[in-house]
């Protein structure tokens, strides 16, 4: 038998959960990482000289990080930001209203900032409104990012936040508001 053989044949899976509980405290702990890790990341991306591979891969981190702290704190707190009118949450798609590719690029362009990107407005909607967004090729791109709930207009849905209360014209919420209602300094 190699060491090899040993180590891998000898190794046991271990949790290393080691009794996280989603509360304030992991959440704080979750922001503080991410904004840590993107101010990182960003620094290292201004700093190449040609957009190539290690580009890529940065881009990619960044990706990952957002779309991370949006599915632990925003998804594990509150749900998401917005609710489409009827959905159940058994049957339903988490949702980055702005797309996250976009979200991501705003901010490598300094045109968000971290805590800017890490709280754009994420909605649970219908699994039947996700094929709408698909068949109208919407899924990873929007008519317009200020009026953010312009993208949903091929749903012909009602929405409200995260506590009930009705967003009355989506023609005209704007990225703006949003931060406003969830308290979001830049």
């Amino acid at each position: 038998m190699t060491k090899l053989q040993n180590l891998v044949e000898s190794y046991e899976k271990r949790s290393r959960n080691h009794g996280v509980k989603r509360n304030e405290k992991s959440y704080k702990q979750c922001l503080d990482f991410t904004h840590g890790e993107l101010q990182r990341l960003l620094a290292m991306y201004s700093e190449l000289p040609e957009e190539d591979m290690t580009a890529r891969l940065i881009r990619d981190s960044i990706d990952h990080h957002i779309r991370r702290y949006h599915g632990y704190a925003i998804e594990g707190s509150i749900g998401s930001h917005y609710r489409e009118v009827g959905v159940v949450e058994k049957d339903s798609i988490f949702e980055h209203i702005i797309p996250a590719s976009s979200v991501r690029d705003m901010l490598i362009e300094g045109r968000l900032s971290i805590n800017q990107a890490l709280n754009t407005p994420t909605c649970l909607i219908k699994k039947s409104s996700d094929k709408k967004l698909t068949q109208s090729g919407l899924v990873k791109t929007s008519p317009d990012n200020w009026k953010f709930f312009r993208r949903y207009a091929v749903m012909n849905s009602e929405f409200v936040t995260f506590n009930g209360q009705s967003v009355s014209n989506l023609n005209e919420w704007t990225l703006e508001q949003h931060y406003k209602f969830f308290n979001i300094t830049y």
